[in-house]
C-alpha cells in the first residue's frame, strides 16, 4: 500500500508499550474503517482503546450514540476535548477487561437501537478483550476491529492450517468472521512492527440462558483440550486430560469422529457436535 499519507497531526500523547498503544493516525485509513462500518442513527457504538478521538468523532457524526472507553488517563482530557460538540458521545476511564459491559451498554442502549463495538485493540490484549465480548451476555448486532494481521488470519483461520487453533474455533462458533483490509505500519505513531488488518466478527443470535452458558464453558474446555497437544491424535490428547479422559472414546464414537485425527483437522461444527455430546452426557 505504500506509505502513509494525510497524518493526522499527533497529540500531545505519547503512545505507551505497557499498554500496547499504537495510535492510527491516517485520515484516508479512518475514514475507510468508518464506510466499512456504516455507522446509523440507530446504533449505539462502543469504542474500546479510543485514544485521542480520532475514531471516536468519526463514529459520533453518525451513530446515535458512542461510548469511548479508554485507560490511559493522559488521552482523556483530549478525548472529553475531541467529543465535547457530540451530545450522544460519553468518555469512560476505565480498563475494558475489568468493566461490567452488561451496566454499561444499559446506561446508553435505548428500545429500538442496534449496539455495535469497535476498536483499534491494544495489541497486548487484543484476543482477552475480543473473548471477553463474545462471551458477554449482550445484544451485540456487530464488531468491528483493529488487530496485528497475525491475528486476524487465526481468528479467520480454516481447519488444516497451520494458523487454525482454539481462537479460530472460538470466534467462529460464537460468530462469523469476515476480513475487512490490511493496514500498513507506516499508518500509526508509534510505528508498530508487523502488519495489522481490519475485521467484523458478528455474532450468532443464541438464547442466553444457564444451559447455553454451561454448555459453551464445555465447549471451550474441550477445544483448548483437543488443542493442548495438537500433534497428537485426538484420541491421546483428551485422555490426558482429566476433565475428558473418562468419555474420551465414547464420545468420540457418538459423534462419529475418528479419535485417529488431529485437532487442526476438526471443523466448528464437529467441535460443537464433539462438546454437545459431552454436555449431554456429563
Amino acid at each position: 500500500m505504500g506509505v502513509c499519507k494525510n497524518l493526522v497531526k499527533p497529540g500531545a500523547v505519547e503512545a505507551k508499550k505497557r499498554l500496547g498503544q499504537h495510535f492510527l493516525k491516517d485520515t484516508g485509513i479512518l475514514d475507510k474503517i468508518v464506510r466499512w462500518i456504516d455507522p446509523a442513527a440507530d446504533q449505539v457504538f462502543i469504542e474500546i482503546g479510543a485514544g485521542t478521538g480520532a475514531l471516536s468523532a468519526r463514529l459520533a457524526e453518525k451513530a446515535g450514540a458512542v461510548v469511548a472507553v479508554e485507560l490511559d488517563g493522559d488521552c482523556i482530557p483530549i478525548l472529553q476535548k475531541t467529543l465535547a460538540p457530540f451530545d450522544s458521545a460519553a468518555v469512560v476511564h476505565a480498563d475494558i477487561l475489568s468493566l461490567d459491559l452488561a451496566e454499561l451498554a444499559g446506561k446508553h442502549l435505548r428500545p429500538g437501537q442496534s449496539l455495535r463495538v469497535a476498536g483499534n485493540l491494544p495489541y497486548n490484549i487484543g484476543t482477552a478483550i475480543i473473548g471477553k465480548l463474545l462471551r458477554a451476555d449482550l445484544p451485540i448486532e456487530a464488531m468491528f476491529f483493529m488487530l496485528q494481521l497475525e491475528i486476524a488470519e487465526r481468528i479467520l483461520a480454516r481447519p488444516e492450517t497451520r494458523e487454525y487453533g482454539f481462537l479460530s474455533v472460538l470466534c467462529q462458533h460464537h460468530a462469523k468472521a469476515r476480513m475487512g483490509f490490511k493496514v500498513p505500519p507506516a499508518c500509526f505513531t508509534p510505528k508498530p512492527k508487523v502488519m495489522s488488518a481490519v475485521i467484523s466478527l458478528h455474532p450468532e443470535s443464541r438464547a442466553k440462558n444457564a444451559d447455553n452458558a454451561d454448555m459453551d464453558a464445555d465447549f471451550e474446555e474441550l477445544v483448548k483440550a483437543c488443542f493442548a497437544y495438537r500433534r497428537k491424535t485426538l484420541a491421546n490428547s483428551l485422555s490426558r486430560s482429566v476433565r475428558f479422559s473418562g468419555m474420551a472414546v465414547e464420545i468420540l464414537k457418538k459423534a462419529d469422529i475418528d479419535g485417529t485425527r488431529r485437532a487442526e483437522s476438526l471443523s466448528v461444527g464437529e467441535y460443537e457436535r464433539l462438546a454437545r455430546i459431552f454436555h449431554e452426557g456429563s
